[in-house]
């Protein structure tokens, strides 16, 4: 069998591994950006979606709530957004005392002071910190949350006080790929959320899987995002207006969108579906992804995230699966299985309950003990400690590849035992991941490689047979 070396991420440098010449290579490719960002701003800000244009919407006297997405996501969008927003604001008689900018960091960790400078730039961060105008979203505090229902299909709709008790509701997000058809984007309902309310949607029996865009669940209440907004918009009699950007390498837009939630999402999907979706010929035996040092929650060392980079891959299939039923996934990379208990305090903890359940579901009946233990709260209120029952999130999410995987395989790592106690197979490299691949779906295997999967926008994998 003739072979062809690839460069795969592999954590803060490339690895050249050696593939069928065969193999297909998943890559996301830089889109044509936008030409005049700042333009395309107000452009949208002054013509949106589905209602009035900003400057419209903001009355004097109004209290003014700004959302916007936490620096997981890349900060360009926001510096060059928020400041033509308050713009708006200022010229339409809002006073500038009555704006907060709410980081709707969801169930992650909060961020620091000069991480949120980083995200937001200094331009925003020391015109409006100096005067306690910068809040981290807390999920955890009921003082600080708001309880307005449940809805019919049964989510918990318990949101962030300051945000959704502001006369005028604003929020900047990211379009990004995300599991099976969906894209983020439009994202107060989650980002904005209580732990609990996040529970109702992201628990063992919440996580979507492929048919659950036809699920009879799905087609009487639409999506998790569109259930909940729809219940908050009849529970406050206001919409939030949204202005959400499209993503190319480094953050850099290649499109922007405002208006409702209900409005802006054709249009901006519709871009997503052209940039994000690469056409793959058939189903891979073998899905190799390149893990860089650090994405998505932090360090590629830490034995959850490194399991992430593996596990979540094929759940990007809009179509029918990347993975083949019995296929093989190798995840190439150099970690050291080796958690930062810090700023993941509860994953350890998680992990060694995991190891005693026959399956993730099992572990539902501890969510709630766990996102009370005082010693986690505590971290995760003054620490900048990501919250207990994230690891949760993870493991579950992580369940459906182990499942229909005969293999998953971590090439590259320090740390065998880490990764063995969470059911994937260690190899000291991928020369040795690719024998037991290869013993496991044949000698010519369909190889899929995604070498840069979580360093660049994520694809979604679109099969095309």
């Amino acid at each position: 069998m003739n072979m062809k070396s690839v460069a795969v991420d592999f954590g803060d440098r490339k690895l050249d591994i050696e593939v069928p010449e065969s193999a297909v290579i998943a890559e996301f490719e830089n889109p044509p950006l936008l030409e005049d960002p700042v333009g395309a701003v107000r452009a949208a800000l002054a013509k949106p979606y589905g209602c009035p244009p900003l400057s419209e919407l903001a009355k004097p006297g109004m209290r003014v709530a700004i959302g916007f997405d936490d620096p997981t996501r890349p900060n360009t969008p926001p510096q060059t957004i928020l400041p033509e927003i308050i713009d708006v604001l200022l010229q339409a008689g809002v006073s500038e005392r009555d704006i907060i900018f709410v980081n709707a960091c969801s169930n992650h960790k909060k961020s620091t002071r000069s991480e949120l400078a980083n995200h937001l730039g200094l331009k925003i961060f020391n015109r409006f910190w100096p005067l306690g105008q910068i809040l981290n979203h807390d999920c955890a505090d009921s003082t600080q949350l708001k309880y307005f229902g449940i809805t019919d299909g049964g989510r918990y709709v318990e949101m962030n006080r300051h945000f959704f008790e502001a006369d005028l509701m604003i929020y900047q997000g990211n379009v990004a790929s995300a599991a099976w058809k969906s894209y983020t984007g439009t994202g107060a309902v989650v980002g904005l959320a209580s732990t609990r309310s996040i529970a109702s949607h992201h628990s063992f029996h919440s996580i979507p899987d492929p048919g659950s865009k036809n699920s009879a669940s799905t087609k009487r209440y639409g999506s998790v995002k569109e259930e909940m907004t729809n219940y908050l918009d009849q529970a406050t009699g206001k919409q939030v207006f949204y202005i959400n950007s499209i993503n190319g390498l480094g953050g850099k837009m290649a499109g922007v969108f405002a208006g409702t939630a209900k409005d802006v999402k054709p249009p901006a999907w519709e871009l997503a579906e052209k940039l994000f979706r690469r056409p793959v010929p058939q189903q891979a035996d073998v899905l190799v992804v390149g893990l860089p040092q650090t994405y998505s929650y932090g360090s590629a060392n830490n034995t959850l995230i490194a399991a992430v980079g593996a596990l979540v891959p094929p759940r990007f299939s809009p179509g029918k699966p990347i993975l083949r039923e019995g296929g093989v996934v190798i995840a190439v990379s150099p970690t050291s299985g080796v958690i930062d208990e810090r700023t993941f305090p509860s994953y350890p903890e998680a992990i060694r309950l995991y190891r005693q359940c026959f399956s993730a579901h099992s572990l539902v009946d501890y969510e709630d003990e766990f996102s009370h233990r005082q010693e986690y709260l505590h971290s995760y209120t003054h620490n900048y400690a990501y919250p207990a029952i994230h690891a949760f999130w993870l493991l579950y999410e992580n369940e459906y590849t182990l499942g229909r995987a005969s293999r998953v395989i971590m090439a590259g790592t320090s740390n065998p035992g880490a990764f063995r106690e969470l059911g994937i197979t260690p190899t000291a490299n991928f020369a040795d991941a690719w024998k037991i691949a290869t013993r496991s779906v044949g000698p010519d295997p369909m190889t899929v490689v995604a070498p840069t999967f979580w360093s660049k926008p994520r694809l979604k994998f679109d099969v095309q047979s």
